[in-house]
């Protein structure tokens, strides 16, 4: 006998409002005109464009496969429906209810690739996932990604669990979260953030040799050469992140005041991102030079690009070079053609072909063809930025950074990271700068740098000098100064050895000061050793707590703490203390009338508020000591047994 097992109502509804969401997202006008059923989206349309990039000025596609469709990725199959179905559906109504950037549909696309490596045993069915699912997809991205990738990828497996439940997909609602722990950048003090500290920055032997190779540079370089060498000139010289410099317009400089003069500025104009929007990058002044001969090399390097670019502005479907002036119909023979482009016939012939451009005539080229065809390789910017593609920097050829390929005349292109990157770290089969001029690191090693080293280190240098957190973020191009502290690679035993220093030059005062002049001298540096062994910059000082050795007592009450630090008349930590006070004010009159109302444990608040009142307001009276220097570290001393 047969037995035929019928769905229960549950598993019937979960099928029908999954038929129900895949029709919903494919009749929703997210992304434009796109083919549904498609494997890639091309050439989709979003409401919130991202700025633009160095090499973001083509067309966005999404691809629904397997692998990433990314070239040289290993599989390129589509997702298996009716998965397939439901992630395009999700990515639409996504888009219409909040849109997004490109890139964060991208990551969303990432998160399903995980789960669909997992999903063969439920025949790729969303309606039959489970939240054990869901863990096993995490625990792939965990094992595949870097931590900060796989929690983003978290974050979008559960936003997949939202939408599951909102529209009673699955069979059962899924109680699910992010299970991936948000990375920390906490630790400063082991082995393992030392060397995360080192990586982010140029080594030592790669800073010294820039200036030399810059230097071996003349008039005989390649000029691919000469504007990558210029391009990581400037990156020292202003700490860019690497798609602000390389979208700078050309006409970029500013000069406020004369040469010479000591009130005399220089800076470049660019476009920061995250937030911050246009602005200019003033230059240090012994670095100005430098900078002026970066910006003059790379315009007239990139002069006749840009004149291109002007051309095809000025006159839409017109190509600048004459040989695709005239007669659009018109034959001319591949040999002609390659004399013209200054190239050979077989690599005319494969300009041709890489275009899809047929050669209706053995060994001719429809004119018109060739011209449509390269006209189409234009990169596109967003109407919503500022410039126009022939008002940008950093323009060239296509091929014209390649190691093997030749520059194609009469193409128009963007520098994309990657061409800095290979630059001077180097890829597969790509010696980097520092090879081909013969400098290693002194073990011998390759010397490699990320164009994003040069800004962690100028950041670095900037909080080792001391500058506010304020002026650090406006000259990085940071709307948030609490971002800082992501470039802030100075070490607590950095920071302590600054802090001794300014005791042994007299730039701290204070109880451990007056200690340590009763000592012999002899004693002094081992006593400093011990009482300030390490330190980390607060909202209101410095703190010189040893958290090796135990947690802070008092963590969080720093106005009381006997280890803290001032930095005398610092406007970010003075102003952070003013705030405190406020707040501590408003809550010592609360307290104090819920005292008087016999409220229980109003009296142990009371105490408490006024002890760091107290504090707060010997912080505020150093600061407005006009007898104490400005930049002078001040070490008020121990309050109490408990560290206060």
């Amino acid at each position: 006998m047969n037995v035929i097992i019928l769905p229960s109502a549950r598993e019937r509804d979960a099928d029908a409002n999954l038929s129900a969401f895949v029709a919903k997202g494919r009749a929703s006008k997210a992304f434009g005109v796109v083919d549904f059923d498609a494997d890639v989206w091309c050439d989709v349309q979003l409401s919130k464009a991202k700025r633009i990039t160095a090499g973001n000025t083509g067309p966005k596609q999404l691809h629904f496969l397997v692998g990433t469709g990314a070239r040289g990725a290993e599989d390129k199959g589509a997702l298996a429906k009716p998965l397939n179905d439901f992630v395009k559906a999700l990515l639409r109504l996504r888009e219409e209810a909040r849109p997004q950037h490109i890139e964060n549909h991208r990551v969303m696309l990432r998160a399903v690739r995980h789960l669909h490596a997992i999903m063969e045993e439920l025949n790729y069915d969303p309606c039959r996932l489970l939240p054990r699912h869901f863990d096993a997809a995490a625990r792939r991205a965990v094992a595949m990604e870097t931590p900060s990738t796989a929690y983003a990828t978290g974050k979008f497996l559960a936003e997949i669990v939202g939408w599951i439940n909102q529209h009673g997909v699955g069979r059962i609602r899924i109680e699910w979260r992010n299970v991936i722990p948000r990375p920390s950048n906490d630790d400063r003090i082991s082995e393992d953030a030392a060397k995360r500290r080192t990586d982010k920055m140029p080594s030592p032997a790669a800073l010294e040799a820039l200036p030399k190779i810059a230097q071996l540079m003349n008039s005989t370089t390649l000029p691919a050469d000469l504007i990558r060498m210029r391009t990581v000139e400037l990156l020292v010289c202003g700490g860019w992140r690497i798609n602000e410099l390389l979208t700078i317009p050309a006409d970029c400089e500013v000069e406020e005041g004369n040469v010479g003069d000591e009130d005399y500025r220089y800076g470049i104009r660019y476009f920061a991102e995250k937030g911050y929007g246009p602005d200019i990058k003033w230059i240090s002044t012994p670095l100005i030079s430098v900078a002026k001969r970066a910006i003059s090399d790379i315009r007239r390097l990139t002069q006749d690009v840009r004149e291109d670019a002007k051309f095809i502005f000025e006159n839409p479907g017109k190509h600048p070079m004459p040989v695709l002036q005239g007669d659009a119909d018109e034959l001319i023979q591949v040999a002609d053609m390659a004399a013209a482009f200054n190239t050979t016939g077989p690599i005319m012939t494969g300009i041709c072909k890489t275009r899809q451009v047929n050669l209706p005539a053995r060994g001719k080229i429809r004119r018109g063809d060739l011209a449509c065809a390269l006209l189409a390789d234009v990169p596109v910017v967003p109407a919503a930025f500022p410039l126009k593609l022939h008002q940008f920097m950093f323009l060239i050829r296509e091929n014209e950074m390649h190691a093997r390929r030749g520059a194609v005349p009469g193409t128009v292109r963007t520098v994309v990271w990657e061409m800095i990157s290979d630059f001077i770290t180097g890829a597969e089969g790509v010696q980097n700068v520092f090879q081909r001029y013969g400098f290693s690191e002194p073990d011998g090693t390759l010397i490699t740098v990320k164009s994003h080293a040069f800004r962690h280190w100028l950041n670095t240098l900037a909080q080792e000098g001391g500058m506010s957190q304020e002026l650090i973020a406006r000259w990085s191009g940071r709307k948030d100064m609490n971002q800082n502290s992501f470039y802030d690679h100075v070490s607590g035993a950095d920071l302590a050895k600054k802090v001794r220093g300014m005791i042994e030059s007299g730039g701290l005062i204070g109880q451990v000061a007056k200690v340590r002049e009763t000592l012999p001298p002899i004693e002094r540096d081992a006593f400093l050793a011990t009482q300030i062994s390490t330190g980390h910059v607060t909202d209101i000082g410095i703190c010189a707590h040893d958290w090796q050795l135990a947690p802070c007592p008092v963590h969080g009450d720093c106005a009381t703490c006997g280890e803290h630090i001032i930095d005398k008349n610092n406007a970010d930590q003075r102003a952070a203390a003013e705030r405190q006070l406020e707040q501590v004010e408003s809550m010592l009159a609360i307290a104090e009338a819920e005292a008087v109302d016999g409220t229980l444990g109003a009296p142990r608040w009371v105490e408490a508020h006024r002890r760091k009142r107290i504090g707060l307001l010997e912080v505020i009276a150093v600061h407005n000591d006009i007898a104490i220097a400005d930049g002078t570290f001040v070490h008020l001393g121990s309050k109490g047994s408990d560290g206060r």
